[in-house]
């Protein structure tokens, strides 16, 4: 009866990419914000569609929208994690890319006029933000969030500054996963109208708790992440390589989970170095597969860089993730990660490219057993301090401006 008296706001969430199963590995966190705000909110996802998916779909209690965008077998820029450098390669996606664009924006207008939302929130400045802006009228209020890829590109393309201009002041409230977005914005297009905020993407952590659990025997670093350039994996197979040269640390091996355009390259280069028994490759996994490689790892490593397109690293959420689950990390001061690990506390920062930098960290924290705990305690204590399910509720209700 209440329901039927006072119903939930509709938000609407328009972004080009969406896990397209509960357990799948794209952008995981889009579906841990959107199961958050169903507490106080119906929650509506508009997304591309891809071969073998349905249109329509309900997926946890969250609606599934997509679009398509072209014959279901040409539907391949989404969801590769790419969409950017395949655009550049090939004329040919560059016209599917403006096809994709214009039947975002007309598939959006359609879904507004529909469902009637109350908010409408975009993903990603470029291309989300752009699109829903150009979908949209002044109603109803388009709040953008920014992930990273999308700011440290459009520092590298003219146009989509442009572009970036126009969504952001349209905009009724921002949202940036860190500080160094928000000045970013702020440096180029100076100060911003609403309710900006900065909060990382860290819906769902209190999954990756193990601070509590069984203690292991093995002798494992890992890595988490896609197999691409921003990452800086090859950095580390360098770095593990000078690592295992310590006979005292000849017994342990590296766990690297994930997949992307890099797997090849990656694969080996750990064959050059002669040490590809001591790596093991695991492809993508599930969010529940992945706590347990937290479970069982000593050291987390993540050694992302600037690439040569400027892309950085937005905010490293699977630190955080680590940090949650008491391993002891190493970042590089790329992007957002130096704003979650607070270096000498928490965990290592070194600097991004520097192979012996990163060697000499890892055989540091491994080696120093008490340096370990304090981290692993103090960096989970402070995870769970600042983003427990409670405050990312009334967080985000106090963005939206909902009760």
């Amino acid at each position: 009866m209440d329901d039927e008296l006072n119903p939930k706001p509709i938000i609407l969430f328009n972004t080009h990419v969406y896990p397209r199963h509960k357990d799948d590995h794209v952008a995981p966190f889009m579906h841990d914000l959107a199961k958050t705000c169903l507490s106080f909110a119906r929650v509506v996802v508009h997304c591309p569609h891809a071969p073998g998916l349905p249109l329509h779909e309900v997926i946890e209690g969250v609606e599934i929208r997509r679009f398509t965008y072209a014959k279901e077998r040409n539907q391949t820029l989404a969801y590769r994690g790419d969409m950017h450098k395949q655009v550049k390669k090939s004329i040919g996606k560059a016209f599917l890319f403006y096809s994709f664009l214009r039947r975002w924006k007309k598939a959006t207008r359609k879904l507004v006029r529909e469902i009637n939302p109350d908010i409408v929130h975009a993903h990603w400045l470029i291309p989300g933000g752009y699109v829903t802006r150009k979908a949209l009228g002044k109603k109803p209020p388009l709040f953008i969030s920014m992930h990273g890829t999308d700011v440290f590109l459009i520092e590298k393309m003219r146009i989509a500054q442009r572009l970036a201009k126009k969504a952001i002041h349209s905009a009724h409230n921002l949202h940036f996963v860190s500080e160094e977005l928000l000045s970013i914005i702020e440096r180029r297009y100076g100060k911003t109208r609403g309710r900006d905020f900065v909060l990382p993407m860290v819906f769902g952590l209190e999954s990756f708790s193990q601070l509590d659990s069984e203690p292991h025997e093995t002798k494992r670093i890992l890595f988490v992440g896609r197999l691409m350039e921003v990452k800086g994996v090859d950095v580390l197979i360098k770095a593990f390589s000078k690592f295992l040269k310590n006979d005292s640390l000849s017994d342990y091996a590296l766990d690297i989970v994930g997949d992307g355009p890099e797997l090849d390259s990656l694969q080996e280069l750990s064959r050059q170095e002669l040490i590809e028994e001591k790596i093991t490759f695991h492809g993508s996994k599930q969010k529940s597969e992945i706590a347990g490689f937290y479970g069982n790892a000593d050291l987390f490593v993540l050694p992302s860089r600037t690439t040569t397109l400027g892309e950085k690293e937005g905010l490293g959420l699977v630190v955080l993730e680590a940090m949650m689950s008491g391993v002891p990390v190493i970042g590089t001061n790329c992007g957002g990660i130096k704003e979650t690990i607070e270096h000498g506390k928490t965990g290592i920062i070194v600097p991004e490219n520097d192979v012996g930098a990163l060697h000499m960290a890892m055989v540091d924290l491994i080696q120093d057993v008490a340096k370990r705990e304090q981290f692993s305690h103090l960096a989970h204590a402070e995870v769970a301090r600042k983003y427990s399910s409670e405050t990312l509720v009334t967080t985000m209700k106090q963005w939206y401006g909902v009760d």
